[in-house]
């Protein structure tokens, strides 16, 4: 499967969608995106939309999509990976990612990380399915005899 391919099955088996686009930000239930200190420093901000929660969308972590320093803000792109893994796998929501971000904190790879993780799943699921119906069979065919 193509790398492209890889990315958009795993956007679709958990019901979320991307966007990169600046006009995008204020639409989605999910923002990560560059802000900057009062003396210049560059940090990310990774919060739920409070446009979108005043209007009776789900708000998992209770913050009513304000920023809290300690919550919601990452000097770090590996965290910030992980946050958006986080929120990928909640599923359904649609996530503002800034380029940049996008770009630095390596998202591709941890999208084709996922991909590899829901094929490994799959793979036990159709084993586990060949097993019970296995056994099914088994237990058929001695009900008969």
């Amino acid at each position: 499967m193509e790398h492209q391919d890889r990315i958009n099955f795993v956007l679709k088996n958990y019901k979320t969608e991307i966007y990169q686009d600046q006009s995008s930000f204020g639409k989605c239930d999910f923002q990560i995106y560059p802000d900057f200190t009062s003396d210049g420093y560059k940090l990310t901000v990774a919060k739920y939309n409070e446009n979108i929660l005043s209007k009776n969308a789900r708000d998992p972590d209770g913050s009513k999509g304000k920023v809290f320093l300690n919550e919601n803000v990452y000097h770090n792109n590996f965290d910030l990976s992980l946050v958006f893994i986080d929120k990928l796998r909640k599923g359904g929501m649609s996530i503002y990612i800034d380029d940049e971000i996008y770009e630095d904190a390596m998202i591709d790879s941890y999208l084709e990380q996922e991909y590899d993780v829901l094929e490994e799943r799959m793979a036990e699921t159709e084993d586990a399915n060949r097993e019970l119906s296995s056994e099914a069979k088994d237990k058929l065919y001695n009900n008969f005899i």
